[in-house]
């Protein structure tokens, strides 16, 4: 009997197996994109996610990440629910640094990278507006490659906003900030000019940089499906399988990760000196907390085009470029990449206790830390941090 049942178990994964190679294979774009693109194209199974588990997929997703800006990006506003990704912002004060803040949101990056294919997500718009901006989109990440391009210019970061959505962007020529039907499908790049940095932007660059698509419907009301396809000739937007943009790809060759994200924008931030900062005279907890949800990302390849990636070269220090920050492991030692130290996790959440006012409990952070680091090596990994954190939010259901 016993073998009995291993057999018939074997035969139903062998099934699921088989279904879900012939699911794959069988998943296409929306639109023609395959007609007007031929190649050997190829559905990327690892960087793609329908979302239908209980938990992020803490193997391919980073929800975890450094903050930046305004935007202080915490792994509780991430989770999968009725076969959705739901990222979510909230009123939330804080305060980083010296830097007090009003809000926190939700960000989840893939850990792998890719350069040349297309991308493509179902996406609906948050309920709130203006305020907050959903976002898809690919970047590269430090410590940063770099490339030559085909104009002679050193490429030290390319950036690929697949979709903002509700920017609420502030337009020069109504005076006005732009409508919730303005979807963005921009560009950025960093240039290395006689040992400088330079920002390639859609506001300094707009001929190469910048797109502005008016949708005939409301992103905020229903899923649609947004993609590009990136090439090594092209950069091509399309919304419902219908082209609404192309640029020629001038520096967007850099390997990049496949990003989701809910930002803070107007009137909530601004612009000051080049810089978002935050308006707390307008914070107010009224529609908070607000959503983006994603349906799925699928990934497509186009090996043709793959094989003609051009060859990227590692950063290397000295060249006047911001390199990434240390992270110490073991008792002073050092380690490239986003784990912590215990002491590292001890003073992060040391000073997110405070700001909560929770009685200090430096015993219970420290159990806390050594639960994470599963593979007993002194550093808690990014996803053995959010593997424990998935755990625990699993226990409290």
């Amino acid at each position: 009997m016993k073998h009995l049942f291993t057999y018939f178990a074997l035969v139903a994964l062998l099934l699921v197996l088989s279904n879900a190679s012939l699911f794959a294979a069988d998943l296409q774009p929306v639109g023609n994109l395959f007609d007007q693109s031929p190649g050997d194209w190829e559905f990327v199974a690892d960087q793609s996610d329908e979302f239908n588990d209980v938990q992020v997929d803490a193997q391919k997703w980073n929800i975890n990440t450094e903050d930046w800006g305004t935007w202080s990006w915490e792994p509780e506003n991430i989770f999968q629910k009725d076969g959705s990704l739901h990222l979510q912002m909230v009123q939330d004060d804080h305060q980083r640094g010296n830097t007090k803040l009003a809000y926190t949101s939700g960000i989840a990056r893939q850990y792998s990278t890719a350069v040349y294919g297309y991308f493509e997500a179902r996406v609906k718009g948050c309920d709130l507006f203006p305020g907050a901006s959903p976002a898809f989109w690919l970047h590269s990440k430090g410590p940063e490659n770099r490339y030559e391009a085909r104009d002679g210019e050193t490429v030290a970061y390319s950036e690929i906003d697949i979709i903002e959505l509700q920017q609420s962007e502030y337009n020069k020529e109504t005076k006005q900030h732009n409508g919730a039907d303005i979807i963005d499908c921009n560009l950025h790049a960093v240039l290395i000019r006689n040992g400088q940095r330079q920002w390639i932007r859609p506001g300094t660059h707009p001929e190469t940089n910048k797109n502005e698509y008016h949708a005939p419907f409301d992103p905020r009301e229903d899923f649609h499906v947004y993609g590009v396809e990136n090439s090594k000739d092209f950069v091509v937007w399309y919304i419902d399988g219908k082209e609404v943009a192309r640029k020629p790809n001038l520096y967007w060759h850099l390997p990049m990760h496949v990003t989701l994200s809910l930002g803070l924008r107007h009137p909530f931030e601004a612009y000051k000196n080049g810089q978002r900062v935050a308006v707390l005279e307008k914070t107010t907890q009224e529609g908070f907390p607000t959503e983006m949800l994603v349906d799925y990302v699928r990934v497509w390849r186009n090996n043709d085009v793959v094989a003609e990636a051009p060859a990227v070269k590692k950063q290397s220090q000295g060249s006047g470029t911001k390199t990434r920050p240390n992270m110490v492991n073991k008792a002073g030692g050092k380690a490239t990449g986003n784990g912590m130290s215990q002491d590292q996790f001890v003073a992060m959440e040391k000073a997110k206790w405070e700001k909560n006012g929770w009685p200090w409990n430096q015993e219970k952070v420290e159990s806390n830390f050594a639960e994470m680091d599963a593979d007993n090596d002194g550093v808690a990994s990014g996803i053995e941090r959010q593997q424990w954190f998935a755990k625990k939010q699993a226990s409290l259901k």
